[in-house]
């Protein structure tokens, strides 16, 4: 099975394109407080490697979990012609305070960005950066070195 070969260290290659930040409601006097509501990003993706930090100023040293990010994506038609609802294609675990990279498989061109975030959170922020920068896999680089070999023993047979 192929790798993908990127250049991650670019930072050329990366582009910002979703950053917000939320804060709780305050419940009651006791310091309880309302969850803060999912981040759904409001526009369609169609790259498929992301970084994408969870950041709160407020949580505890010991939290760890940021939430999920979820891919979904939709199947059939779409729309209010289409029975059939989003789905998730992929579901990450993330961690609170750290970035992940996010690959996620091809199966559609373009897909939706869900991240249900932890209910005891007091405040968080989520920004994705994607990665925009020249993408290749193991397999071409096989070809590639496979099309230089040939044409070195063609010329020696010659």
């Amino acid at each position: 099975m192929s790798e993908p070969v990127l250049q991650l260290t670019t930072q050329g290659n990366w582009s910002q394109i979703y950053d917000e930040s939320r804060e709780a409601v305050i419940a009651t006097s006791a310091g309880g407080h309302y969850p803060i509501p999912a981040f759904e990003v409001p526009f369609l993706f169609e790259k498929h490697i992301l970084a994408v930090p969870c950041l709160s100023k407020s949580a505890k040293a010991h939290w760890r979990f940021a939430g999920n990010l979820i891919q979904r994506i939709q199947i059939g038609t779409g729309g209010s012609a289409s029975p059939l609802p989003p789905v998730d294609g992929a579901r990450v675990y993330m961690r609170l305070n750290r970035t992940a990279l996010v690959v996620f498989k091809n199966y559609t061109s373009t897909y939706e960005l869900l991240l249900e975030n932890a209910p005891w959170l007091k405040d968080l922020r989520v920004t994705v950066w994607e990665y925009r920068g020249p993408q290749s896999d193991t397999t071409e680089d096989l070809i590639q070195t496979l099309k230089i070999d040939l044409l070195r023993i063609e010329s020696k047979l010659e």
